[in-house]
C-alpha cells in the first residue's frame, strides 16, 4: 500500500512539476514558418525566447542540441472551441460544470469560474500538441446563451487563464429553437431583445428583472459584445440560419463569429462578402440533423476558394470536451483539397489572431511557443516530442500515458498488475 502511494505522489509530481525557461537548439527540421515550411532548419531558442531560425546554427556552449533529423516544429495547436477542463466525467453532475440549468443566470456565467487546470484531458490533449484553446460553458434551461467563454494554456498551471472573458457564445438553428420555446423565431426574438436590453442599458434597468429578455447582471455582461469591444460566437449550421446572422451583423455591426457552419459552403459568397469569421469541422460530412443536410467533406475548401475567413475546430464525436483531435480534423481538410499550409493556419496563427494571442508563429526575437513532433503533424501517426509553451518545456505525461506505461503487456515489471 506505501508503495502505490508513493508512486502514486511521484506520478502527481511529475505531472505537476513547475516548467523553466528553455535553451535548446532543435537542428535540421522542417519548421512551419508563415511563408511556408522550411526544410533542413535550424531553430536556436535561448532563456525560452526563438534566438534565431536558419540553417547551420552553431550551438552555444552548454545548449541542449535537439538532432531532428527532419522531424517537424510547428507553433502550438490553438482549439479555437471547446469545453476543456469544463468537465472530467460527462455523466457525473459533481464533475460537469458545462451547463447550469436551474440558474437564474446565463450570459453572465464565465468560463473562467469553472475552469480547472487539472482535469484529466487537459494534460492528455496538451500531449497531443495543442497549446491554448477557447472554451465555453454550453446553453441550458429556456435561454440561448451559453455564458461568456475565456482562453486558457495549458500548462496545468493554476493561472493558466489567458483571458477570463474573450466571447459571448450563443445558440441558434434547432438547439436554440428548443431553448428559446420551440422555434428559430422565438430564438432570434430572444437574442435582438437581449441585445436591445445590453444597448439600453444604462436607462432600461431600474430593477434586476427590467430587461425584456435578460436580468441585470446577464445584460451587464452583453455590454462588451453590443460596443464591439467582444465577439459573438454563434452556433449555426443551416445555410439560411447563416444568412439571418450575417443580417443580425448588419444590423447592429457586431463582431460575429459563426460555429458550426454545416451548410456554410451554400452561402460562402455572401460570408466572405459580409467579412464573417466562421469556425467549421471538416470531419463533419453526415446529415445528422435536419439542418445539416447538405453537409459536405469540402465544405472548409469552398469557404477558402470563396475568401471566407476560418479556423478548423474539433467539434464532432468528444471533440468539444477533448480537443485532441483537432490536428486529424484539419489534415481532413488537406485530404479533401485544402492546403497543408492554410489548414495548420486555421488551428494556430487564425485563432490566435482573432482573439489577441501572441506567438502563434515562429519568428525571431518573440517567445517561444512551439512543438517538435515526429513526423507531419496533421497525420494521425505523428505525435509531439518536444513542447514549449510561452518559453518554458512543457510535460507530455499524462495519466493516459502513466496508466500505458504501468500496464503494457511487454513491460519487464514482473510483479503482478494489481501491485504495479
Amino acid at each position: 500500500m506505501l508503495k502505490r502511494l508513493t508512486t502514486a505522489l511521484l506520478l502527481t509530481a511529475a505531472l505537476t512539476a513547475p516548467a523553466y525557461a528553455q535553451t535548446m537548439l532543435i537542428k535540421d527540421a522542417n519548421v512551419a514558418m508563415p511563408s511556408g515550411v522550411q526544410s533542413d532548419t535550424d531553430v536556436l531558442i535561448i532563456d525560452g525566447r526563438i534566438n534565431d531560425i536558419a540553417t547551420n546554427i552553431t550551438a552555444p556552449n552548454g545548449v541542449e542540441v535537439i538532432n531532428a533529423d527532419g522531424q517537424w516544429v510547428t507553433p502550438g495547436v490553438i482549439a479555437p472551441f471547446s469545453r476543456l477542463g469544463l468537465v472530467d466525467i460527462g455523466g457525473e453532475d459533481a464533475t460537469n460544470d458545462i451547463t447550469a440549468g436551474s440558474a437564474p443566470t446565463s450570459v453572465s456565467e464565465r468560463a473562467a469560474d469553472s475552469f480547472n487546470p487539472r482535469a484529466v484531458a487537459i494534460a492528455n490533449t496538451r500531449r497531443r500538441g495543442v497549446t491554448h484553446a477557447l472554451i465555453s460553458p454550453d446553453a441550458s434551461g429556456d435561454s440561448i446563451f451559453s455564458g461568456t467563454g475565456s482562453i486558457i494554456d495549458l500548462s496545468g498551471d493554476f493561472d493558466s487563464i489567458k483571458t477570463e472573458a474573450a466571447f459571448v457564445h450563443v445558440v441558434l438553428g434547432e438547439t436554440g429553437a428548443r431553448r428559446a420555446g420551440g422555434s428559430r423565431a422565438a430564438a432570434m426574438t430572444q437574442l435582438r431583445s437581449a441585445i436591445s436590453d445590453a444597448k439600453a442599458y444604462r436607462t432600461r434597468y431600474n430593477a434586476p428583472t427590467d430587461g425584456d429578455a435578460l436580468p441585470r447582471r446577464d445584460a451587464l455582461a452583453l455590454v462588451p459584445v453590443v460596443n464591439g469591444y467582444m465577439p459573438l460566437m454563434v452556433t449555426a449550421n443551416r445555410a439560411i440560419d447563416i444568412l439571418n446572422v450575417i443580417k443580425l451583423k448588419k444590423q447592429y455591426d457586431l463582431d460575429i463569429i459563426i460555429l458550426g457552419a454545416a451548410e456554410g459552403w451554400q452561402v460562402a459568397d455572401q460570408l466572405a462578402a459580409a467579412n464573417m469569421k466562421v469556425i467549421i469541422d471538416p470531419h463533419d460530412n453526415l446529415p445528422v440533423s435536419f439542418e445539416a443536410v447538405e453537409s459536405r467533406l469540402d465544405n472548409v475548401v469552398l469557404l477558402d476558394a470563396a475568401g471566407v475567413d476560418y479556423a478548423i475546430a474539433n467539434i464532432s464525436t468528444l471533440g468539444v470536451q477533448k480537443a485532441a483531435a483537432i490536428t486529424q480534423h484539419a489534415g481532413n481538410a488537406v485530404g479533401n483539397g485544402l492546403s497543408w499550409d492554410k489548414a495548420f493556419k486555421a488551428i494556430s496563427e487564425t485563432p490566435a489572431n482573432w482573439f489577441g494571442l501572441d506567438n502563434s508563429t515562429l519568428r525571431v526575437g518573440s517567445t517561444a511557443n512551439l512543438v517538435v513532433w515526429d513526423g507531419d503533424p496533421l497525420l494521425v501517426t505523428s505525435a509531439p516530442t518536444h513542447m514549449i509553451l510561452d518559453g518554458e518545456a512543457q510535460s507530455l505525461e499524462s495519466r493516459q500515458t502513466a496508466l500505458r506505461d504501468r500496464y503494457f503487456p511487454l513491460s519487464d515489471n514482473t510483479r503482478p498488475h494489481k501491485y504495479r
